[in-house]
């Protein structure tokens, strides 16, 4: 189990924080959706308890797979299905620290090989890839540096892939979107729901791309890729 970077400025590792988780919950999931407003509280509570990313991660990852054994054709469909396990895993995880337990861990990966990790992680075929990977390459400095600048980055990268697509790939991405808000119907604000499809717009070209999200705190970076 790995920590959250100490001079990263709240407001990045919050971001952060939150994005991966939701990545991972849906890329689990494997369908495009969206987080409640309770989903998100949940990550609150577990951000401010200083549970790492990683840990939420790990625990996903088992109950998704143990779910899918035992009933493959329920799905989990909210973040509040994870809350106990996670609370139980993260209380070993401090009884352990508490009592000297725990092994020696290797060190915590810096900013460069963070980045290195991500540029090891953007597909082969992913389009504008080369160009991409020398921009994450080039970044330096401190995390509360890197982390804006990576996002500033993935929205670029999203863009572009967007504006790529032909006219069959945009309507059939539209259609996909569609059809994740239509169950929401009319339950959203113009705002919110413009929000929605942004987020679900996102989700749809990191699929179809293998885009990772670039962030200095997504699995990827952390060294942690997708089983």
């Amino acid at each position: 189990m790995r920590s959250t970077v100490a001079d990263a400025s709240p407001a990045a590792e919050d971001h952060a924080y939150f994005q991966t988780l939701e990545q991972e919950f849906l890329r689990l999931r494997g369908s495009a959706t969206l987080l409640s407003a309770a989903d998100w509280q949940v990550a609150r509570e577990w951000r401010h308890a200083g549970v790492p990313a990683d840990l939420v991660v790990e625990v996903m990852r088992t109950l998704f797979a143990r779910q899918r054994e035992r009933a493959p054709k329920r799905g989990i469909s909210s973040l509040r299905y994870f809350r106990a396990a996670v609370a139980a895993a993260w209380d070993e995880a401090l009884a352990l620290q508490a009592g000297g337990q725990r092994v020696a861990t290797a060190p915590e990966p810096t900013v460069e090989a963070r980045l290195a990790a991500l540029v090891a992680a953007l597909p082969a075929g992913l389009p504008g890839r080369d160009a991409l990977a020398a921009a994450l390459v080039a970044l330096g400095g401190g995390v509360e540096a890197v982390e804006p600048a990576l996002a500033k980055l993935d929205a670029e990268a999203l863009a572009r892939l967007a504006a790529g697509l032909d006219p069959a790939g945009r309507a059939e991405l539209d259609a996909e979107v569609a059809r994740a808000l239509a169950p929401l119907g009319g339950r959203l604000s113009g705002a919110a729901r413009s929000e929605a499809a942004r987020r679900l717009h996102a989700q749809a070209l990191r699929r179809r791309f293998g885009l990772p999200l670039l962030s200095l705190f997504a699995p990827e970076a952390l060294g942690d890729p997708e089983p």
